[in-house]
């Protein structure tokens, strides 16, 4: 093979580890599609999840005489609700991921091990 870095360069692009030829395409829509939903529709269900609690919540502080006992089970809700939005933008932030690598990967056939050409 020669060595000139047009052909070294090639070599590379022509490798089994490339993406598809229709990888800007898929690129495109794992972006500006898959991964807005997924992470939308992630968010929706958590935000879902936060308002009924909050909603519970309330109904029960409405039946609370111990102003102190209010405060302090509203506290403790919106630290509550403080961790779980902490954990919930790590787990959007695993969604981008594994959306956007996804695109960028290429997809090996189901039969072929992921190194079975270097064998």
């Amino acid at each position: 093979m020669n060595d000139s870095v047009m052909f070294q360069g090639l070599a590379r692009a022509l490798s089994p580890a490339t993406p598809p030829m229709a990888w800007p395409v898929t690129a495109w829509k794992s972006l500006f599609f898959d991964c807005p939903v997924a992470v939308s529709t992630h968010l929706q269900q958590f935000v879902g999840r936060q308002v009924q609690e909050q909603v519970e919540l309330l109904g029960q502080l409405s039946r609370e005489q111990n102003p102190s006992a209010f405060v302090t089970r509203e506290a403790a809700f919106l630290q509550q609700s403080a961790l779980a939005w902490s954990t919930e933008l790590v787990a959007v932030a695993e969604i981008v991921q594994s959306k956007l690598l996804n695109a960028t990967q290429a997809e090996l056939p189901e039969d072929q091990p992921p190194f079975a050409k270097a064998a």
